[in-house]
């Protein structure tokens, strides 16, 4: 929106992960040359930082550099069990198992472990990078201690690099994690940046976007650094506010009132929260005002004032167009999927993308989305043919864990997503349809386009209520009891059918544990979905 009144060529200031945007402060580039170590050398290497502090960024500018020779394991949600850490692990090496299978830990370690070894015979080495380490569990830690064992009689097979926060330090200290702390090579807290390092940050993305280097005057810098503490992803967020706000004003650069006024809309004063806690929310308010600014402009029912804040809106969940873009129509998919091309649709915009990979879904469910009215929100259309939407963001092993059609945010250099959706699993791989193209991909594949967003459709029980949980009274409990009478054995019946009461809550919890979700006895979507799969009910699934 701002980018032609600033004379840029893309948006400055994305919290996307773009390694072209990489800036080099010396900590980033003594954090840098540890990750370059832990590619080359075994055993481990850990790099923390805080949230925000640039340590993912670091992650990709290294991956996109990864010698021939070198086969590269990315876990991006390490909230996993031993046996999901290992399958996830065979995933991205495209070692086969059998998911259906009932195969021990021991038998994943001796594929993992032939597979090593026959790489390593082909003088190829591989490293298994853990992003976010802080949230594993003490047992899957031990596991991957122990998966350093696997040498051969001049070096170890496997190297392995840890990034998290600083929290996840304070768990190596432990007494029962000694082991695996003594195993580090290297290590490396990466911190904020300096005042100095701050402004040349902010000129080197202006630079690199094609805009005046001196766009932002050295109070509004002042005020950034200030605002900041000189965390990067923080630093983006309200930069890219303050551009819109000098935007929304006709200011030709940013000053320092500007960069208050973004700060103040994005964290009241009286917050005594640190700022990096709502960095996750700062990102996702500079995505919406900015399409919430724009949907305004561009005749809402309301018109669009001159206040910097507007409404908030989800890209997933409102259409931001002048008027209706021509019906997506899903392309003939090929005879013979081809393999792995993943790249943007040529002149396709990120909001037909967007439908196009929905429609593809709700046709896996037997929904023709194709035909709603233009106007019609995804998730909003969900309801009409008893679906919902959910949305996540997590590893592949979270996909694979919901197992059903998903649709993902995609992510090149432009400066907005674009979207495709994995709708199916066959022998050679995964079917993403882009386009409505479909094309077999691997999750290896995805790495470097997705980071982690994804939502997927669902299939509601009858009068859906939302959420239920002990002492709700609906007529779906009368549903959701006879269901857990069926999947735990229990003797649950009540007098009052409707009343979720704690014997319900109880086999709730019990169902919960078995599946491997958070026994809270609250029937939320996860548990719903569960639910769902383990009645054999019709709908789509994504493997099996």
């Amino acid at each position: 929106m701002y980018l032609a009144h600033f004379n840029l060529n893309q948006e400055p200031f994305s919290i996307a992960p773009d390694p072209s945007f990489l800036y080099l402060s010396d900590g980033h580039r003594e954090a840098l040359a540890h990750l370059h170590y832990g590619f080359a050398h075994g055993g481990f290497v850990m790099v923390t930082g805080e949230v925000g502090t640039g340590k993912t960024t670091l992650l990709r500018n290294l991956v996109k550099q990864t010698p021939e020779d070198l086969d590269v394991a990315f876990v991006l949600n390490p909230r996993l069990t031993v046996k999901e850490l290992l399958q996830t692990v065979c995933d991205e090496l495209g070692i086969p198992y059998d998911p259906d299978k009932n195969t021990s830990i021991k038998q994943y370690i001796d594929r993992l472990n032939a597979h090593l070894l026959r790489t390593h015979q082909q003088g190829r080495s591989t490293v298994l990078i853990i992003d976010e380490a802080q949230n594993l569990s003490p047992a899957v830690l031990e596991q991957i201690r122990l998966l350093t064992n696997l040498e051969t009689d001049e070096r170890k097979l496997l190297r392995i690099i840890l990034l998290g926060q600083p929290e996840l330090g304070e768990m190596l200290a432990r007494q029962e994690l000694r082991q695996l702390a003594q195993r580090i090579t290297a290590r490396y807290h990466l911190g904020a940046l300096s005042r100095e390092d701050c402004m040349a940050y902010i000129s080197h993305r202006l630079t690199h976007a094609g805009g005046n280097p001196q766009l932002f005057t050295p109070k509004a810098m002042n005020a950034l650094f200030r605002i900041s503490k000189g965390i990067p992803r923080l630093i983006n967020v309200v930069a890219d506010r303050s551009l819109l706000g000098a935007y929304v004003k006709g200011e030709s650069r940013v000053t320092h009132g500007i960069v208050d006024r973004a700060a103040l809309e994005i964290l009241p004063p009286q917050s005594k929260k640190p700022l990096y806690i709502a960095v996750g929310v700062f990102a996702l308010l500079s995505a919406g005002i900015a399409l919430a600014y724009l949907a305004g402009s561009r005749g809402a029912t309301e018109p669009a004032g001159p206040s910097l804040a507007g409404e908030i809106l989800r890209p997933v969940e409102q259409p931001v167009q002048a008027a209706p873009e021509p019906e997506p129509t899903a392309a003939p998919a090929p005879a013979n999927p081809g393999f792995a091309d993943i790249s943007r649709p040529e002149g396709t915009s990120s909001y037909i993308s967007q439908r196009q990979a929905y429609a593809s879904v709700f046709a896996r469910w037997g929904a023709n989305y194709s035909n709603a009215a233009n106007t019609q929100v995804p998730c909003n259309y969900a309801p009409a043919v008893d679906l919902q939407c959910l949305s996540r963001k997590g590893g592949w092993s979270d996909v694979e864990r919901l197992n059903l059609p998903a649709v993902l945010e995609l992510w090149d250099r432009q400066p907005e997503p674009y979207y495709g959706a994995i709708v199916a699993k066959d022998a050679n791989g995964y079917i993403l349809s882009i386009a409505g193209i479909e094309r077999r991909v691997t999750p290896r594949d995805l790495r470097d386009a997705w980071f982690g967003n994804f939502v997927v459709l669902w299939q509601t029980p009858p009068r859906y209520p939302g959420n239920l949980r002990q002492d709700d009274r609906h007529s779906t409990v009368r549903w959701l009891r006879e269901q857990m009478i069926r999947l735990t054995a229990l003797p649950i019946e009540s007098s009052d059918e409707q009343r979720f009461d704690s014997a319900l809550a109880d086999a709730v919890k019990l169902f919960q544990e078995q599946e491997g979700l958070v026994a809270d006895g609250i029937v939320g979507p996860e548990t719903w979905i569960r639910i769902h799969h383990r009645l054999g009910l019709d709908g789509p699934t994504l493997i099996g």
